[in-house]
């Protein structure tokens, strides 16, 4: 993937390039998993999406350059000549469909591949009945790999090559995916690697749709070439971590892209560039500031065309009324895949800097464009836009408007067996200035946790390995869960802020995990809401077991529990240290938290000052602002009235003599 970074030249910036990992799941740590069978509903949700699948429009086959059904077999269509096959189980795991296929003690044949022609026969990669039965410990998992490779095709009469195949899978146990697809023009002697389902965000124990349409762009490799092998491969990568299920393909086109002029825009990100990490609720005091570059603006983009495109990429930042109050543009060139100068690989990963950062809490909109001289063939895809809100004093990654899912543990039988699983969730984190003292966590618990549950709420430093499971604690808390702390309803899923026993500063560079957390198998649930959206920026991890000797470690959070993002946040105490208030005032905090009607507010005045307050929603906007006069020196307080407050999470601020601000959060609940 080619990345190019780009500053506001106003600002003395240069054009570097600028390598990132954020969106390559191959580079992150394995997650081990038990095969699991195929639910009826995972099933039924892969038929009903694959239909989707082949819905959408498909080029005529009076184009195709290649094509196979395998109605044949692997002898191949017409001239084109024999497939071959290679694997681990010489030739015993790459098939040709029956009746029976998938097999194997983990898969069923409900599962069989739905193409268009797959009356007709169809291939698969049998890995789960090469194992031979459930995994145990007199038959261990054994990791495979294989290849199907094609004869020989001459593409010398093709500018562009389109290979298109319908394909269906489920994989284990790791959640880099196996699939890949290989192209030569020299005999095999080289190969140019494509992915093997780039549409596919899942991980381990996910099935696809069934078919999963896939085209892929392998001109760069196959364009006005005479001699073209592709071959499908399931990739092994050691310990048995890509043991189970299947891979079915059928129905394999070559043909020539149609489209000339088609540039489109995947993704837009906001968030701090000196990390992987994008952020949807930004501390407003860790704002970058303006001199340093500012919001920062990631745009991935790439050529579906033919032809090369030079273009112009503008970046901009919106209110919440949609006026725009910063914008940057950069020309960049957008090859196309037969002319891209990384073959196999045709995204690209531009970042700008607006020079612009936020001085107001509130709602924001970054919004990216893509622009050139041609007329675009699909021009919905040319422009991308994502919120984010900047807050007083928290940090997250999830969208609070989109809040519609729920990370839960695997369930367990509580035999010995099969344990109750332990469960964390949480998010990496950096901040970028300092001054912040970390305080506590705000969670939205799911409906489904138990009351009473124990578990723990933590801030680890991880090591520079990424090895979360040796960080060191740097904050900790011990809870149990509450009544209140469970929603009975949609009007009621509030955060709930839970403090550690201890603040702790924060330090600018160094990565921390805010999690929460069950150490011990229990029967009791704890659930956590999230959003659904797949979690790009490998921001989330979670507490998982990894052996059948039931050992649990922290892993990044690619996978079918962990493709969500939890809705955890980090609350930091931006205005002052503990030891700084402690010059001021002792004993501050508010009781009952959460509060329904009245909220009694305590604190002790080292010496007699003018005190006001202010109270602010979740998104930073002022609530209550008053300014209560003299106070004297000793014990304080006075009633908060919240009885018209909305359910949700508030920041209190306490002023002392217009110079010093000291917060607490606090719930109102109902």
């Amino acid at each position: 993937m080619k990345h190019i970074f780009t500053c506001i030249a106003l600002l003395g910036f240069a054009t570097v390039g600028y390598s990132q990992q954020k969106f390559n799941t191959q580079t992150q740590p394995h997650r081990l998993v038990k095969p699991t069978t195929a639910s009826e509903e995972e099933i039924a949700r892969t038929m009903h999406d694959g239909q989707l699948q082949l819905s959408a429009p498909q080029m005529a086959t009076s184009r195709d350059a290649f094509n196979e059904d395998f109605s044949n077999g692997f002898g191949g269509q017409g001239t084109n000549g024999a497939w071959t096959i290679e694997d681990v189980g010489g030739n015993s795991i790459w098939m040709m469909a029956d009746a029976n296929s998938p097999g194997g003690f983990y898969s069923t044949t409900a599962q069989p591949l739905a193409s268009t022609s797959a009356a007709n026969g169809w291939v698969i990669f049998d890995a789960d009945l090469y194992q031979g039965g459930e995994i145990s410990a007199t038959n261990p998992a054994e990791d495979v790999s294989g290849y199907l490779i094609s004869p020989p095709v001459d593409l010398s009469a093709s500018a562009s090559v389109i290979l298109e195949f319908q394909q269906a899978f489920r994989y284990c146990c790791a959640d880099d995916k196996p699939f890949i697809v290989e192209v030569s023009n020299d005999g095999g002697f080289t190969w140019i690697t494509y992915d093997g389902a780039p549409t596919f965000t899942g991980g381990a124990n996910d099935g696809s749709a069934n078919p999963l349409l896939t085209t892929i762009d392998i001109s760069a490799a196959a364009a006005g070439q005479t001699y073209v092998i592709v071959r499908f491969g399931w990739q092994p990568n050691g310990n048995a971590t890509h043991s189970h299920y299947f891979w079915g393909i059928d129905d394999i086109r070559m043909y020539e892209n149609p489209v000339q002029n088609d540039i489109r825009i995947n993704t837009v990100t906001n968030g701090d560039i000196l990390t992987d990490y994008e952020y949807r609720c930004i501390a407003l005091e860790q704002a970058i500031d303006p001199s340093l570059g500012g919001i920062v603006i990631g745009t991935m983009y790439e050529n579906l065309g033919t032809i090369t495109q030079t273009a112009t990429i503008t970046a901009e930042v919106l209110d919440a009324a949609s006026t725009v109050i910063a914008t940057v543009d950069t020309t960049v060139v957008v090859f196309a895949n037969a002319e891209s100068p990384t073959p196999g690989d045709p995204i690209d990963t531009l970042f700008l800097a607006t020079g612009w950062a936020p001085t107001a809490a509130g709602a924001y909109f970054v919004r990216t464009t893509i622009t050139y001289s041609n007329t675009d063939e699909t021009p919905n895809n040319n422009t991308a836009q994502r919120a984010f809100w900047v807050v007083d004093g928290e940090y997250g990654h999830d969208h609070p408007t989109l809040v519609n899912a729920e990370m839960a543990p695997f369930a367990g039988s509580g035999t010995t067996a099969d344990p109750f699983s332990p469960v964390g969730y949480g998010n990496y984190l950096t901040c970028f200035n300092n001054g912040s003292i970390a305080g506590g966590l705000s969670i939205r618990f799911d409906n489904n946790t138990d009351d009473y549950c124990p578990f723990n709420i933590l801030l680890l430093a991880r090591n520079t390995d990424y090895n979360l499971s040796d960080a060191d604690y740097v904050a900790y808390g011990a809870y149990e869960v509450q009544p209140f702390y469970v929603p009975t309803g949609a009007s009621q899923q509030f955060p709930i802020y839970l403090p550690f026993d201890a603040s702790v500063d924060i330090v600018p560079g160094v990565t921390y995990f805010a999690g929460i957390q069950t150490e011990f198998a229990t029967e009791q649930e704890l659930a956590v809401k999230a959003i659904s959206e797949s979690d790009i920026d490998f921001s989330t991890g979670y507490w998982a077991e990894t052996t059948t000797a039931g050992e649990f470690l922290w892993f990044f959070g690619i996978g079918s529990l962990t493709d969500a993002t939890p809705a955890i946040r980090l609350v930091l105490y931006e205005f002052t240290s503990t030891e700084e208030e402690e010059q001021f005032i002792t004993d501050f905090g508010i009781s009952p938290n959460p509060a329904s009607t009245d909220a009694r507010i305590n604190f002790n005045l080292n010496a007699a000052s003018y005190v006001a307050y202010e109270v602010r929603d979740i998104q930073g906007r002022l609530v209550t602002f008053d300014n209560i006069g003299l106070h004297g020196q000793g014990a304080n307080s006075f009633n908060l009235n919240v009885s018209d407050y909305t359910v949700g999470n508030y920041i209190f601020n306490l002023v002392i003599d217009g110079e010093k601000m000291f917060s607490r959060q606090f719930s109102v609940a109902r």
